[in-house]
């Protein structure tokens, strides 16, 4: 018999899945999408970095709503949102139906986000909150990745809108996340949950260590969702088909089940979470660096390279909130760092994208992203454990 948290974070998990499945099904499919509706590397950058400005705005909204209303009917509104949007792309006959529907689904997952922490705060005993942490970060990552590598593949299996398959992709998404939502309301949705007042003006929204762990997010998912949404066409333009081009950028999110299984004792051995956010900035800047230049399978390895390092730091980042902060204010501090750090998921693609378009190649983007990478080692103090200096 499962212990009585165990249900309504599990099922949870699947909506964060199935949503950030939909999310980043995008970046598997904008090179159909561009070619289909001739837009630009501007226009396809907006794609793909939109629904994180939203996410961004949401989830530091969501998170004070969470604390106030409960995870319960937060999750019930973002996952119906993001299934609307989700669906809806899959019928949108342009570019600006596709950036609504895209939207929708940033809204979805900026409400989404922080009842994951708020769950496993307010339901899991406290030597559990590790563990808790883990599996709805195995969820995200797990979704993010069959986002890349799978969607491609949906459109041959839903082939209803006249050859063009990136249509069956989004729709794919939507039934996935339609059931995990179902499964949610008979299975999770309707576990007790303890009504709590939260504080007028948190003070965990005056704690730098909160507002230093939310900086390092923003850089880690400007390197992340950069990576997610363009490196498949720099991979291709080094000779990868773009179905393989497709596969390696998956291992980006796929390895980060690697890293969820070994960041603390990694961290531990390196003698800390402090040095591990360090190790990550330098070694994703040295990869990043390496791949305008480089040949396929040079490129191939450190995009590979990413995976590892991205995700080893986005683990730290995502953690903390759980870990860290009481449970009152766990969605009020989990909101405000998905809110800020997203908000380097919109930055960076869009970014990218206008860079690629005015120099002809994706050099120059890349090689910015290495020194804001490097840049990033300087919030590693903030990752102190509680009482220890910084």
């Amino acid at each position: 018999m499962s212990a009585p948290w165990v249900p309504g974070l599990a099922t949870a998990c699947l909506i964060a899945a199935a949503g950030f499945g939909s999310l980043v099904s995008t970046s598997g499919l904008i090179e159909l999408i561009r070619r289909d509706l001739g837009l630009s590397f501007g226009q396809g950058g907006f794609l793909l970095s939109a629904p994180f400005a939203l996410i961004s705005l949401f989830a530091l909204a969501g998170g004070r709503v969470v604390d106030r209303l409960g995870a319960r009917r937060v999750l019930a509104a973002g996952a119906l949102l993001a299934l609307a949007g989700g669906g809806g792309r899959a019928f949108a006959g342009g570019f600006w139906g596709l950036a609504l529907g895209t939207a929708l689904v940033g809204v979805g997952l900026g409400l989404i986000y922080p009842v994951l922490p708020k769950i496993v705060s307010g339901t899991a005993p406290e030597e559990k909150r590790g563990l808790g942490a883990t599996l709805y970060t195995v969820s995200v990552i797990s979704g993010a990745a069959l986002g890349v590598a799978a969607t491609p593949l949906a459109g041959g299996w839903l082939p209803f809108a006249g050859g063009s398959a990136w249509r069956g992709g989004y729709l794919g998404w939507a039934l996935l996340l339609l059931a995990a939502f179902l499964l949610w309301r008979r299975f999770g949705g309707a576990a007790p949950e303890e009504a709590e007042e939260a504080p007028a003006s948190p003070a965990v929204l005056r704690d730098p260590a909160v507002w230093g762990v939310a900086a390092s997010l923003f850089v880690n998912n400007v390197v992340f969702f950069t990576s997610l949404g363009w490196l498949p066409a720099l991979l291709a333009g080094k000779g990868w088909s773009p179905a393989g081009a497709g596969w390696v950028v998956s291992l980006v999110p796929w390895l980060g089940i690697v890293a969820v299984l070994t960041t603390h004792p990694a961290a531990a051995a390196l003698g800390g979470e402090r040095n591990m956010i360090r190790a990550c900035a330098l070694s994703t800047a040295l990869a990043l660096a390496v791949l305008p230049g480089g040949g396929a399978w040079a490129a191939a390895l450190g995009t590979a390279a990413l995976g590892f390092t991205t995700n080893f730091w986005f683990l730290l980042c995502l953690a903390f909130p759980a870990r860290r902060v009481e449970r009152a204010q766990a969605g009020t501090a989990a909101g405000l760092i998905i809110g800020v750090g997203y908000a380097g998921g919109f930055v960076g693609p869009w970014a990218a994208g206008v860079a690629r378009d005015l120099a002809g190649g994706f050099g120059p983007a890349l090689y910015a992203l290495a020194l804001l990478s490097l840049a990033s080692a300087l919030a590693a103090p903030f990752f102190a454990p509680p009482g220890k200096p910084r």
